[in-house]
């Protein structure tokens, strides 16, 4: 009985050490250093609207390290204005064959856990190529990720979507 006492232990032991060895281990992910661009044609006013969307966190990070802002904070108006000049030097937009677009700079506003900064340009029409550069946070954060989408209004199969990251360059989009 000693024995059968013994042999059973060892086999629930075993029993739970190998559910324990199976169970998968606690999930230890963490957010992507990504941001999302929404570059849209307006064709009611003639405008096209760009709308950068960056994870709050990693845009007060930007501030202290480029800026120089010692803690900021971006409910504070003051440092929503900062993060839009840093942005805008950061992203361009080109019609192939001229100069940069010249994009008027709205301003930011806090949504939830990120800060959307605004930029318009007039155009008589919308373009049929765009070249576009995004730097955005790219000089903070080595793995950055920044994904462009452009909407012309042609419907949902027409968006373009770039994506820009490590040593990426100006890139091109066919609309």
């Amino acid at each position: 009985m000693t024995l059968n006492l013994i042999g059973r232990r060892q086999i629930l032991a075993l029993a739970g050490a190998g559910l324990l060895a199976g169970r998968a281990p606690p999930a230890r992910a963490h957010r992507a250093k990504a941001a999302l661009t929404l570059v849209t044609w307006n064709r009611v006013a003639g405008l096209l609207e760009i709308d950068h969307a960056l994870h709050a966190h990693d845009a007060e990070i930007a501030l202290a390290q480029v800026v120089g802002a010692g803690a900021p904070d971006l409910s504070r108006l003051e440092d929503q204005a900062r993060l839009a000049i840093y942005v805008e030097p950061r992203f361009a937009l080109t019609i192939p064959g001229g100069p940069p677009l010249a994009l008027k700079l709205l301003g930011a506003e806090p949504h939830g856990d990120n800060i959307h900064i605004y930029q318009e340009v007039p155009l008589t029409a919308a373009p049929t190529r765009l070249l576009v550069r995004n730097m955005i946070l790219r000089d903070v954060f080595p793995v950055q990720i920044n994904q462009v989408n452009v909407d012309i209004g042609r419907g949902p199969d027409f968006i373009r979507t770039l994506t820009f990251m490590g040593g990426d360059g100006e890139k091109e989009v066919v609309l």
